[in-house]
């Protein structure tokens, strides 16, 4: 929940990952419904520069609402990046998951799901079965259980209790997948 600068010449990143190195990075501060607000509470109070391996920077760190459009908007950037993981560049052609985003706006507009080019490029490089793959999705989506970890109002990061999962916000991408996995049984 800490924004991301890679470098002082840049503007905000969502996330970053390496083509090469099998790491990435991601942040969901800008997805709070909150952020943007004066009364935003996970505000850095001041600068500080701190070495690479003093995490102290998230200690009792800000956790919004846990809200539907957040989980949306966080699963977007999670796969984006871990599609540059598995060596997925930004894609240029359809609208893919794999799409560049420079603001918030422009992230809600790409989709959830990767284009065909995109699909079949992280099936060669992972190996699964599309049909397999889109049954989970749906399970994933389906599955109210109250085993998704949540926080308490608290924000404690050590108190969790379970909350059900929000999944409002998937209703189209799980109909696009649904729609997907008929053509695929035919």
């Amino acid at each position: 929940m800490i924004d991301l600068y890679p470098r002082d010449s840049w503007n905000f990143v969502f996330g970053q990952a390496s083509l090469t190195d099998g790491v990435g990075i991601f942040s969901f501060a800008r997805y709070g419904s909150d952020f943007y607000s004066s009364h935003y509470e996970g505000k850095v109070k001041k600068l500080q520069k701190k070495s690479s391996s003093d995490y102290s920077v998230f200690d009792n760190y800000y956790i919004p609402e846990v809200t539907s459009v957040l989980l949306l908007r966080s699963c977007k950037t999670l796969t984006h990046e871990i599609g540059h993981i598995f060596g997925l560049r930004h894609c240029q052609w359809l609208a893919c998951l794999m799409q560049g985003s420079n603001h918030l706006e422009e992230a809600d507009r790409r989709p959830l799901n990767l284009c065909p080019i995109c699909l079949r490029k992280l099936q060669s490089a992972v190996g699964f079965s599309i049909q397999e793959r889109y049954k989970a999705l749906v399970r994933w989506i389906d599955d109210e259980s109250t085993d998704t970890p949540g926080v308490t109002p608290k924000h404690s990061r050590e108190d969790n209790v379970n909350l059900p999962k929000p999944v409002e916000a998937f209703k189209e991408w799980k109909e696009w997948i649904t729609k997907c996995l008929a053509i695929l049984q035919k």
